[in-house]
């Protein structure tokens, strides 16, 4: 419950307040039909009811659930507000899906979302998840909002090219500046420090302290350039609550582990297994890639000894060998595998892994594996013939 009530208290501390994120919409675009100003302001006098009443006749359902949901996650009533946003998410999907709308329509009667919209929306349910206390959840909404954000810059790209020469829209075009321009062309493709913020959080409440600290690493490195928390509505103060959590991440006790990578040649299973990697630009990531089981009846355990025959490690089946938990994070980022093996060599515990050796082909003891390029199908190259298992330290047993 502590847990819960301080991400709540810092949370509204971003937001100062109730303020409203659709202000920035209506700066870019006037639907015919809005009463921005009126449920505006009703939602920052926190009188959530008559916000609810003035936005519930809004005819265009997208605004409408968008500023419900928003609404009601200000009245503290999160499932009625992620439901909210769920059907605002349909809405836009389904507009997606139509059929491909051409640029010269981009200012419509009907308002039916732009990239800023979408990215809000996700940003929310993330946050919802974490005060429903279902942080997995709030992990792959952050994710969703860092996918829409690098389909939006591609969309932008694609729109300057085609009306800078017309000039027009060129109102719509400046707020697509000032939502994207402000981030390092270095890092591409484009990083939204909030959704690192709202990931690291979901990260910290399973626990997870080395993978909520990449995350907030990544928030600071992606706030610069005078892109902060700002951005969303924060004073310039509270861009202090990253660096606060970075301290006190790293002051959380991490289970002390070895991992090992293992070429298993054509592994026909689906599982999960941890894999730490190299993103690029010094990041980090635990992914979470398809690989082998070892079941129990196969292998009692697995001691590792280095170039010495001296025992190093040794595992516990039911225990150390992470298979199990799916990560939905597949950054698109240029993956380089960290090889963290050097010298050891593995020594088997059950003469009956014997008759599964050849999938267990070869150590990787040093260099990399590296794929590819800032696309979706880079992931198709990731090593499904990697097995990685986690390992206690015989001199740090927890």
């Amino acid at each position: 419950m502590y847990k819960k009530i301080a991400t709540t208290i810092l949370l509204m501390s971003i937001f100062s307040g109730c303020q409203v994120a659709s202000d920035i919409l209506h700066e870019t675009v006037a639907p015919k039909v809005h009463s921005y100003n009126q449920s505006s302001d009703a939602l920052k006098e926190c009188n959530f009811d008559k916000a609810i009443d003035i936005v519930s006749k809004n005819q265009n359902e997208l605004l409408k659930n968008s500023e419900l949901g928003l609404a009601y996650y200000f009245k503290n009533s999160y499932q009625q507000s992620n439901q909210n946003f769920d059907n605002a998410i349909n809405i836009y999907r389904i507009n997606e899906n139509k059929s491909t709308i051409a640029l010269s329509n981009i200012v419509r009667n009907e308002y039916q979302g732009e990239g800023f919209d979408k990215v809000f929306l996700h940003n929310y349910k993330a946050i919802n998840y974490l005060m429903l206390g279902d942080s997995e959840s709030a992990r792959v909404e952050a994710k969703n909002s860092n996918l829409i954000q690098q389909q939006e810059k591609l969309k932008l790209h694609k729109f300057k090219e085609s009306y800078n020469k017309v000039d027009k829209n060129a109102h719509l075009a400046s707020r697509y500046d000032l939502l994207f321009n402000s981030v390092n062309p270095q890092h591409h493709p484009y990083q939204n420090p909030f959704a690192y913020y709202i990931s690291a959080l979901g990260y910290a409440e399973d626990g997870d302290y080395d993978n909520a600290l990449v995350d907030i690493r990544n928030a600071i490195k992606f706030g610069t350039d005078g892109f902060s928390l700002a951005q969303f509505g924060a004073k310039a103060s509270d861009s202090k609550i990253l660096k606060n959590k970075l301290l006190a991440y790293q002051n959380r006790d991490t289970k002390p582990t070895v991992e090992l990578f293992f070429d298993v040649g054509q592994s026909p299973l689906k599982s999960q297994v941890q894999l730490k990697m190299d993103m690029g630009n010094g990041q980090q990531r635990m992914a979470y890639l398809p690989s082998y089981i070892l079941e129990k009846s196969d292998i009692d355990y697995i001691k590792i000894i280095d170039s010495q025959n001296k025992e190093v490690a040794r595992s516990s089946l039911l225990s150390d060998i992470n298979a199990i938990k799916i990560n939905e994070f597949k950054e698109k980022l240029p993956a380089i595998l960290s090889i963290l093996t050097k010298e050891a060599t593995i020594s088997m515990g059950s003469e009956a892994l014997d008759k599964k050796s050849k999938l267990l082909a070869t150590i990787f003891k040093t260099g990399s594996a590296i794929y590819g390029q800032n696309d979706v199908s880079t992931w198709s190259l990731l090593p499904e013939k990697i097995l990685v298992i986690s390992f206690t330290p015989k001199n740090k047993e927890l």
